[in-house]
């Protein structure tokens, strides 16, 4: 009888002190994930995933490829009564080449727009009609059409034949000419006339490409060449702060099939931004390139691609919380991929937009809903001190892309490109990429938490570099040395 009191006991103080345990847990200031929660990641990201999946799905479907989306807003006779800034022409025996999902015609069209021009004249033979605009987005100036033969040995002297202001300039350059946008910007800061020429300003062998001309200057025709100003490609910017980084001008004439190969490398290279880690630089790259190209000939829109990459971003933070963690990992290389296919899309067929300026916010955003996702299962299934490390993985994200977009704005350069250590730190800095490789090992090694935390502390260890090179940097820039 007095054993069984004693065994009564024992168990009783056994269960007091698991409900004291368990009161003591509950009590405890650590966050534990509720059903809400739980919810929100599993079931409304999944449909939100969905939605976001059918709607590309019909916009897809409501966008049949077709090279007639558009047709020029008219032709007339070429004596036009009112301001003309640019003519182009193409020369007797040229066909009209196609490159990145568009005419070389509608391509240096849309480069001026860009530039600032608003009424174009093309100048082209009677049996070789425009070829369509392609790409699914309105052609912000007035064109006009003449018929006129143009033979490549003297295209200047046809202007003698055309009617405009005397005060206005205008560009003059063949229509099948693959042109860097830096070219007319380049010389429109020039005093006309002035001419890109291909060679190093030899007087006995000049090939101009663009022309920036007056009246006066058409007058003298030919001549005109030698007398001018002159821009070499050599003497461009090559500093390009969207691409966060230096890319050769080019302006290339494309008169050939042979010739498309090398213009598509030249459109490709001038529509990648530098790699900001070792994964985008080796890995990515040839991966998004095949798709841009892929891409490029059909009705898919960067507009189509961003929502396929925010859904499959939503998708892999609802396998991050549920604990599908390599599927999850997968997913999110998927989405590193087609933001960069988005982003390269976009450059090649000349349909980047204002809005483009958030996109970095909306990929901040949802890397962020990766860490805490992977935040909720850990606290859940490991340690609740899972919180604190995702908590502060976020923070330290959003301080070192405050802190460098700042310094862009501040510079006009990136701070990935200001120095030999910088761009070396850039390649293994703390960026999505490098993290998640560290929690994919830390998963395969069954140590996804302590990997988790090494996350951390990397992503400190960034944000105090880049702080210290920051100051660095500003202190030269004030003192006068760079």
């Amino acid at each position: 009888m007095t054993a069984d009191l004693v065994s009564v006991d024992v168990l009783s103080a056994q269960r007091s002190g698991q409900l004291a345990m368990t009161q003591s847990f509950s009590s405890s200031p650590r966050f534990s994930p509720s059903p809400v929660l739980r919810f929100f990641f599993s079931r409304a990201l999944f449909c939100l995933y969905l939605c976001l999946l059918s709607l590309s799905s019909v916009c897809i479907v409501s966008l049949p490829f077709s090279r007639q989306v558009g047709r020029f807003p008219c032709i007339i006779n070429w004596r036009i009564e009112y301001l003309m800034q640019a003519v182009l022409f193409k020369t007797h025996g040229q066909v009209w080449w196609w490159l990145g999902g568009m005419s070389l015609l509608e391509r240096n069209l849309r480069l001026l727009e860009s530039a600032g021009c608003e009424t174009v004249l093309i100048l082209h033979t009677a049996d070789d009609p425009l070829p369509v605009l392609a790409v699914p987005r309105p052609l912000g100036i007035i064109v006009e059409a003449a018929e006129v033969r143009v033979f490549p040995t003297n295209p200047l002297t046809i202007l003698h034949s055309l009617e405009f202001p005397e005060h206005d300039p205008l560009f003059f350059f063949d229509a099948n000419l693959l042109l860097d946008p830096r070219v007319l910007e380049a010389l429109k800061q020039r005093t006309p006339p002035c001419f890109l020429v291909s060679a190093n300003g030899s007087p006995n062998h000049l090939v101009w490409r663009v022309g920036w001309l007056t009246q006066g200057a058409i007058a003298a025709g030919e001549v005109v060449v030698q007398q001018a100003d002159q821009l070499l490609l050599t003497e461009i910017e090559r500093y390009d702060t969207e691409l966060r980084g230096e890319v050769v001008p080019y302006c290339v004439k494309i008169t050939a099939e042979h010739d498309l190969p090398r213009g598509w490398q030249l459109l490709i290279d001038r529509a990648s931004t530098h790699p900001t880690d070792v994964v985008e630089k080796y890995v990515a790259p040839p991966i998004e390139n095949w798709l841009v190209h892929k891409l490029c000939d059909t009705a898919v829109t960067p507009n189509l691609v961003t929502l396929l990459a925010i859904a499959v971003a939503l998708t892999a933070a609802s396998l991050f919380y549920q604990g599908w963690f390599f599927p999850a990992v997968l997913l999110a290389w998927i989405t590193t991929v087609l933001e960069g296919v988005d982003r390269k899309l976009a450059r090649v067929k000349l349909m980047t937009v204002p809005a483009w300026e958030f996109a970095p916010l909306t990929s901040l955003f949802y890397e962020s809903t990766w860490y805490l996702a992977l935040t909720a299962y850990l606290a859940r299934t490991q340690n609740p001190i899972a919180w604190d490390v995702g908590i502060a993985v976020t923070i330290c994200n959003l301080c070192d892309n405050v802190l460098t977009a700042a310094f862009t704005q501040f510079r006009g350069k990136a701070l990935d490109e200001m120095g030999w250590f910088d761009q070396r730190f850039r390649l293994i800095g703390g960026r999505r990429s490098i993290y998640l490789v560290m929690l994919l090992i830390g998963f395969l090694i069954g140590m996804l938490l302590p990997a988790f935390q090494a996350v951390l502390w990397w992503a400190v260890v960034t944000v105090l570099t880049h702080l210290g090179r920051i100051v660095y940097h500003v202190a030269r820039h004030a003192l006068g040395q760079s």
